[in-house]
């Protein structure tokens, strides 16, 4: 009985010294505004749609033009890896925003570009030119007056009764670096496995300028406790930030360590649950004693203590030597205050093998950090240290199952 009882023990004291950790950790985790070098790297995205809808308003008995110039859908951030303008971000920021809704990603397909486009031409018309316009489209076909439809159902109805055509329509994706007022154009050139959550995308400025300032990738996996920093343009407001307007803009960082480590094979928020000490718990130790995905088909995430918020996805996470370890995808974070303190994880990336992978497919030339002689030594010796005890504790596990049960026949 006194083996069960040390063995309860150890699992207690382990706990604590884990929440001990989280409170430690938390306390490290700082963000504001960045000024580095690195910065100059970071860029701002807004992703969006632009075109030309008709749009046959049968209660004016019209036919009207409708041109979008430039409708944004949502914004992140993203950072430059070559001198000609390749761009690494998040799938998810240049991608469909009604599937990240439904918890998936994807890029959108015409038929997606037009569904939004649709939308912003339907949403300027009712502004500027007909507001009564989803009212009379509620009474007609409800019956019932006084009430209006949103821009959605508006857009729904007008294709149902083939009110509504497109003439034309491209996906727009603006980029904007940091202290300066030009806004410059972006196509999406390659995009991840979406089934396996491969939340990462390749885009390039359209220009011919081959002056861009590049981030080096590193190609080692991060390590337990290892300091980073993310780069990002969080959003404010409950808007996109409007940083396209001609204003200067401020890349922001946040500071922490890397705590943990987890698999995604679609994105499901339960994976994401990090406020749960049994999630934090597995995901640590997968970490320390470096786990493998389960299958060939799951992404690499880490997690990390640095507290994000909305906008810093596509953000580049880098080390102290400013290589990028990862792409920042997803912000932890909870109403409760309490919750947000005892978490180990309030940030998740993808692993730095995703982007090197993605530019090797394209053909983009990138500048790859690695490990020199030095350190191939040492994390192999750290790599058999760490196998020799993980292969001892699971022996001295096994010697006290079988001391208690031999002791238990005994007894008996």
């Amino acid at each position: 009985m006194g083996y069960v009882k040390n063995l309860v023990l150890l699992v207690l004291y382990l706990l604590v010294g884990i929440g001990i950790l989280m409170v430690i950790l938390s306390s490290y985790s700082q963000s504001g505004i960045s000024n580095s070098s690195t910065s100059k790297s970071v860029v701002y995205l807004e992703n969006g749609v632009s075109g030309v809808v008709t749009i046959n308003d049968p209660f004016l008995n019209r036919n009207t033009t409708v041109n979008i110039i430039f409708y944004p859908l949502d914004s992140g951030s993203g950072f430059v890896v070559s001198k000609d303008g390749y761009i690494i971000t998040a799938m998810h920021v240049v991608g469909d925003l009604d599937a990240l809704n439904n918890q998936t990603i994807k890029t959108m397909d015409n038929a997606d570009i037009q569904r939004y486009l649709e939308r912003a031409a339907v949403t300027e018309y009712l502004l500027n030119l007909n507001p009564q316009l989803s009212s009379e489209l509620h009474a007609s076909n409800s019956g019932l007056l006084g009430s209006a439809l949103d821009a959605n159902s508006t857009t729904e109805i007008l294709r149902q009764q083939n009110l509504i055509s497109v003439v034309s329509s491209e996906q727009v994706i603006k980029v904007k670096f940091p202290n300066s007022t030009e806004n410059l154009n972006a196509s999406l050139i390659d995009a991840g496995n979406s089934e396996a959550d491969q939340d990462v995308a390749l885009i390039k400025i359209n220009s011919n300028n081959s002056n861009y300032i590049p981030l080096s990738i590193s190609s080692e996996n991060p390590s337990i406790f290892q300091n980073l920093r993310i780069y990002g343009y969080p959003i404010t407001t409950n808007e996109t930030n409007n940083y396209t307007q001609n204003s200067n803009i401020n890349t922001s960082v946040a500071t922490g360590f890397v705590t943990s480590k987890t698999f995604k094979s679609g994105t499901n928020p339960q994976e994401f649950n990090s406020n749960l000490l049994y999630d934090n718990i597995i995901n640590f130790l997968m970490l320390i004693f470096d786990s493998q995905a389960p299958n060939n088909i799951s992404s690499v995430y880490y997690g990390t203590n640095a507290r994000t918020h909305e906008g810093f996805s596509g953000g580049p996470v880098v080390n102290n030597a400013n290589n990028v370890m990862g792409i920042l995808v997803f912000s932890v974070n909870s109403d409760n205050q309490l919750q947000n303190k005892f978490k180990l994880t309030s940030s998740l990336f993808l692993a730095p093998k995703y982007i090197i992978d993605i530019c090797k497919r394209n053909n983009v030339s990138i500048n790859v950090v690695w490990p020199n002689i030095f350190q191939i030594y040492f994390l192999y010796n750290s790599w058999r240290i760490e196998k020799r005890i993980y292969h001892n504790n699971i022996i001295f596990l096994k010697r006290n199952y079988y001391l208690y049960f031999v002791k238990h026949c005994y007894n008996e």
